[in-house]
């Protein structure tokens, strides 16, 4: 429940407040179709809204509250880049396969990029990967073709809090950052991954905090500061009745 809350009103996983335990451990299929083929994603964020309001009875309001935040900037006094961030042959968000985003912190969310798939092992595990893409499993991130404005997105997913670019970096990259997750596991569903999933890779045992991970391999360091976060805050919402 808690994964459609951050997709119908375009936040991240962070920015969801309140609610009891089920909708972080329970799991539920749903089914449901629009009457228009052709509706946009911010049509079907709408539809999702209404269908949590009508039958979930979710009930919440937005809230802008000071927080603990990074800002992403470049390691390097020189500006040098790692050798696992490249820029990328490929704009993928101009053939209409990106989605860059990431709200400004105290500024309306817009929607997320679909957010990284866990599964097997990506390809060009040694390096950067090529061509539009991100993958991401425990302990391994990838993206091919992508702004950092959607790595930033995703990495604030990893840290818990939102995360600044303030690198400076235009275009688009190919990047891999390896690291040892925390003992948390942001970043994927939690709970026993449903039949059929692939099954995850084991993580490296002498792998670096995330942090150190992306000074050694990117060339980046997270710096901490405070600033407005806008929150969803969750008043009210009940499990669903079958039909």
């Amino acid at each position: 429940m808690r994964q459609l809350i951050v997709r119908a009103y375009g936040v991240q996983q962070f920015q969801v407040q309140g609610g009891p335990s089920w909708i972080t451990g329970d799991r539920f299929d749903i089914t449901a179709k629009s009457a228009d083929d052709g509706i946009t994603p911010a049509q079907m964020n709408l539809m999702l809204q209404s269908l949590l309001a009508d039958r979930f009875k979710l009930r919440m309001h937005r809230e802008t509250r000071q927080s603990d935040v990074y800002r992403l900037v470049k390691a390097r006094p020189d500006g040098k880049l790692g050798d696992n961030l490249k820029p990328a042959a490929v704009d993928c968000s101009a053939m209409g396969r990106g989605r860059p985003g990431g709200a400004g912190l105290g500024a309306t969310p817009v929607p997320p990029p679909t957010p990284p798939r866990a599964g097997g092992p990506a390809p060009g595990y040694g390096g950067a990967p090529g061509g539009c893409m991100m993958m991401m499993t425990p302990g391994r991130l990838q993206m091919g073709g992508q702004p950092m404005s959607t790595f930033v997105n995703t990495l604030g997913n990893q840290l818990g809090r939102p995360v600044l670019d303030e690198t400076g970096l235009t275009g688009t990259y190919d990047l891999t950052v390896s690291y040892m997750p925390d003992s948390g596991g942001r970043g994927l569903p939690p709970g026993v991954p449903p039949p059929g999933a692939p099954d995850v890779p084991p993580i490296d045992p002498n792998a670096p905090a995330l942090p150190t991970a992306l000074q050694e391999q990117l060339g980046l360091k997270l710096e901490s500061t405070k600033g407005p976060v806008e929150m969803i805050v969750i008043d009210s919402i009940e499990p669903p009745t079958e039909d």
